[in-house]
Parts: C-alpha cells; structure tokens; sequence
C-alpha cells in the first residue's frame, strides 16, 4: 500500500475512534434534534419534511420522530401548506431560534478551544489544508455542501 491508501486508513480510523465519540455524545443528548433546528434556522422559508429528510441524510420517519419531539418542546410547528393541502411545511419557532443559537454557540465556544489549543500557526495549517481536501473531493466527484449561509449565528 502507499501513502495515499494509509493515509485514508488513518483517517477512517481517527474518524470512527474520537469523532464518533464525540458524536454519539452530542446525539445521545439531543437525537438529532440539532442538525434539524439548525437546518430550520438557517432557511428562510419552511420546509417540508422531505427536503429535510433528503437534506439530513435520514428516513422520512427519523425525521417525522425528531419533528415531533421537536413540536412537544415548542421549537417548530407544523402547518397544512395552503398551497398544497397533501403537504406539510415546517418552521422554527422564536424558542426554537433561540435554543438553536445557544446550541450553535455552545459547539463553536469548543472549536474555539480546541484552536487555542492548537495554535494559531498549526490551525491556519489545518484549515487551509481542509480547504484543499475539500477542492480535492469536489474534483473526483464528491457532492458539494449545501447551497445557503455559512453556519455563523
């Protein structure tokens, strides 16, 4: 093997071993309720449930339960669009807005840790490289990131 195929090995293995962990974690605490209310705050429309289930990555009936955990909080509603009865559009609420921009500003105050602790040298390092790993997979035919705002709040 050379050193592009250990390279990835390394990768997926880092990937799977700390990311996962620190996945889980999150998930276990809000179940898949994040990636959702922040989806919902970053649009400036509703959206329907299976944009959101395409968007997400995750099956029509994973969404509906983060939905409806999400309703019995207050942090969405779901509505009849009028345009369409057979449809349902889905918004964030004011709650929800807010508990979305907390969350956001919990994830990215650990980022801003884990840069100091890296230093500013080694994290400039680490994201122009991410930047040519992005250009890099876009070129052998990965998908691009979703069209929108980037993630600030």
């Amino acid at each position: 093997m050379g050193f592009a195929e250990d390279a990835v090995d390394e990768m997926f293995a880092m990937a799977m071993h700390s990311r996962g962990e620190a996945f889980d974690r999150v998930n276990r605490g809000v179940k898949g309720e994040h990636p959702a209310l922040h989806m919902l705050a970053m649009s400036s429309v509703p959206l329907t449930p299976g944009r959101m289930s395409e968007a997400l990555g995750v099956s029509p009936g994973r969404v509906s339960a983060i939905l409806d955990r999400l309703e019995k909080k207050g942090l969405v509603v779901r509505e009849t669009d009028p345009s369409n009865r057979r449809n349902v559009l889905v918004s964030i609420t004011v709650e929800g807005r807010e508990r979305e921009r907390m969350l956001f500003h919990e994830i990215r105050e650990k980022f801003v840790h884990v840069f100091n602790r890296m230093g500013e040298e080694h994290t400039r390092q680490f994201i122009d490289r991410c930047k040519e790993f992005g250009t890099y997979m876009r070129d052998e035919g990965f998908p691009a990131p979703p069209a929108g705002p980037p993630c600030k709040m």
